[in-house]
């Protein structure tokens, strides 16, 4: 069942902008949640032709000496505090960066031009995690 205070606190973070870093994973949880038992996300995935998307990220956040990975596959997500073995994308980043991506705040494209995101793997890859979070953020914004 989803959180309902917890969504609730994460649909303020996104549409004010107040995120802080503590709050990814409380997201990540959220997308879990919700990818798992939301037949409306399941249909915005189907409908952006999604469900057959496989992603499996390594995020480094380099200066807090972290590490999460993002699975998502078949329009479900999973999420851990470890490494993972054969990632499609590992991408290096501060957490600051990190929390805007993942909020919205930020472009990965724009903030791997500028220095700010470092990463292994295709840049499809890339834009698939933009894609992932972005269809997520504007579901749960407007749910």
């Amino acid at each position: 069942m989803v959180n309902t205070e917890l969504l609730n606190e994460i649909k303020l973070k996104l549409s004010d902008g107040s995120a802080m870093p503590e709050d990814c994973l409380k997201l990540f949880e959220i997308y879990k949640q919700i990818s798992s038992e939301n037949a409306g996300l399941r249909e915005e995935f189907d409908d952006m032709g999604m469900l057959d998307m496989e992603f499996l990220g390594q995020i480094i956040i380099s200066d807090e000496n972290k590490k999460f990975w993002l699975k998502f596959k078949e329009g479900k997500v999973d999420y851990g505090e470890s490494n993972v073995d054969n990632p499609s994308l590992a991408f290096t980043t501060n957490m600051d960066t990190f929390t805007g991506i993942l909020f919205g705040a930020i472009e990965i494209s724009g903030a791997h031009e500028a220095g700010d995101v470092s990463f292994d793997g295709g840049s499809e890859a890339l834009m698939d995690l933009q894609a992932i979070t972005s269809v997520l953020n504007d579901f749960l914004q407007n749910i």
